[in-house]
């Protein structure tokens, strides 16, 4: 079966830009599964804000779907709220952070990448605190207005924290990478959430990372009977098997 890997899409309300997602699959349909590795949308403040301002791509989702496709959706952290109905009507399946997966003879650990990053205490004390379940069914009890303007101000100081790190801060950890690895006893670590693609050796085997779609498509579109062919990844399919 063909498999696509793709994350970071970072999908914004505006129809030219969600656009995007549905020229990407309209390539592709039965007996290929597709794997979001989280922030398809740049955000999302539940499903009764966002499914009508996300159309296109739900719509993209569904007719992926209907030509007979299978997607699976990674929440990352700024679309972690995708509720039931996003689910419903996109005809997407939820994967979990993480799940280990079967393809072309090796094992993949697949996540959104943010929990690797460990240096960055601070980012990892605010993930936890707005995935706690009680912070969530607040946020989305709040009206529609408030719950924006909630959302921007979260924005403007993670801008601020942001430009204050350095950049090894927001990387992922080598140790924590080998150990997920390790412990999910995969050869390969596949995410996105650092926007730096491309392909790094660990002792217990290879992190690839998938790159953003800021300024074109990218991907890893693997065939099960034949070497993976990445797209906009600063890498080869070489560097991904040998």
């Amino acid at each position: 079966m063909l498999r696509l890997f793709i994350a970071d899409l970072h999908l914004r309300a505006e129809a030219t830009d969600q656009a995007r997602l549905g020229r990407f699959l309209t390539r592709f349909g039965a007996g290929s599964e597709l794997f979001v590795l989280g922030d398809l949308c740049d955000l999302w403040l539940g499903d009764d804000i966002d499914l009508p301002r996300f159309a296109p791509v739900v719509d993209a989702l569904a007719a992926y779907a209907a030509r007979g496709g299978q997607a699976h959706v990674m929440v990352g952290n700024h679309d972690f709220l995708f509720g039931e109905a996003f689910f419903a009507h996109s005809g997407a399946r939820p994967l979990p952070d993480p799940t280990v997966i079967e393809h072309a003879g090796h094992r993949l650990l697949l996540t959104h990448g943010d929990t690797l990053c460990t240096a960055d205490v601070d980012y990892q004390a605010f993930r936890t605190r707005i995935r706690a379940p009680q912070f969530v069914a607040d946020f989305l009890a709040k009206p529609p207005a408030e719950r924006v303007q909630v959302a921007r101000g979260f924005q403007d100081a993670s801008r601020t924290a942001t430009a204050a790190k350095a950049a090894d801060v927001m990387e992922v950890d080598t140790a924590a990478a080998t150990a997920a690895l390790r412990e999910a006893d995969a050869d390969m670590l596949l995410h996105g959430h650092t926007h730096r693609p491309g392909v790094h050796r660990l002792d217990a085997g290879k992190r690839v990372v998938l790159g953003p779609w800021y300024d074109g498509e990218s991907a890893l579109v693997w065939p099960a009977d034949g070497p993976p062919q990445p797209i906009n990844m600063g890498c080869n399919a070489n560097d991904l098997i040998d």
